[in-house]
Parts: structure tokens; C-alpha cells; sequence
């Protein structure tokens, strides 16, 4: 895993919790650059809710939607 990981702007306690796992964290600002996440460098994508924008990368998208940031942790590592 490369340890990076882009997260949805208002998913601020899941920013702080990868971040203090060691993850390098990308703020992604409600979908408007999800379009910008053309590399396949980053373990996932996290959002609040699932969107059905058009992905150039082949990176997991995670839906936190209740979630806790460490249910999203746990799940991240169950796709690797």
C-alpha cells in the first residue's frame, strides 16, 4: 500500500484519524475534484456518500456513511 488516500472535505474526523495513522491525505472538496484523481497511487477514495461520477482511476471508493473512521481503516485494509 502507498499510504495515500484522498478523503471528502466534511469527513474531517476520518482526515485526522488516517493522518495519525501514518497516511499521506489528499482533501478532495464536495466531488469538484474528483475528476482531478487520475492516478492509481492512492489506496481509496473516501466519501460521505457514493457518487456516480465518472472515476479516470482505478482507486476503491469507500462510502462513510455511517461509518466510523475506524470501521473505514478496518475496511481499507480488508480490500488490500
Amino acid at each position: 500500500m502507498n499510504k495515500k488516500i484522498v478523503v471528502e472535505n466534511t469527513l474531517t474526523d476520518v482526515r485526522s484519524y488516517f493522518k495519525d495513522k501514518g497516511y499521506d491525505v489528499r482533501t478532495m472538496y464536495k466531488n469538484s475534484t474528483l475528476n482531478d484523481i487520475t492516478t492509481n497511487d492512492y489506496d481509496a477514495i473516501i466519501l460521505e456518500k457514493d457518487t456516480l461520477a465518472e472515476l479516470k482511476t482505478s482507486s476503491p471508493i469507500i462510502e462513510a456513511s455511517g461509518l466510523s473512521a475506524e470501521d473505514i481503516y478496518k475496511k481499507l485494509n480488508n480490500i488490500k
